[in-house]
């Protein structure tokens, strides 16, 4: 079935809008994403290593449970080498780190789709 004129002309409208607010929801390549921490990965490192160590002694000595604990050491030490930290904060640095992070709180309990929603009313708000 064809659309009307006037439908067109708000579907055009409306795909319009959508490209130029494809930007907002896109998240910036690399500007929100902190870098690996060099201490992070060795410790990592270290830990997966020292957890594949205890899981064979386990393994070897037919104990389960010393098996369990390295698996869970391995697993621990990939999930440092993974983490990424935002900045070294150091003792001067902690009352403003405190300050900044009271604001990001509140804006994380509100779920993507909210957001979304948040946004979309106040542009159709805005070009009334």
């Amino acid at each position: 079935m064809a659309l009307s004129e006037h439908e067109q002309r708000l579907l055009d409208e409306m795909e319009r809008r959508f490209y130029q607010s494809e930007a907002d929801v896109l998240p910036t390549s690399g500007a929100s994403r902190p870098a690996l921490s060099y201490r992070m990965i060795v410790l990592g490192t270290l830990i997966t290593l020292a957890g594949v160590g205890v899981m064979v002694a386990g393994v070897a000595a037919q104990l389960l449970w010393l098996g369990l604990i390295g698996f869970a050491a391995m697993v621990a030490g990939v999930v440092l080498f993974f983490t990424r930290r935002e900045k070294e904060i150091g003792v001067t640095d902690a009352s403003s780190a405190r300050s900044s992070a009271a604001p990001k709180s509140a804006a994380a309990k509100e779920s993507l789709s909210d957001r979304m929603e948040r946004r979309w009313n106040e542009r159709m708000e805005g070009e009334r």
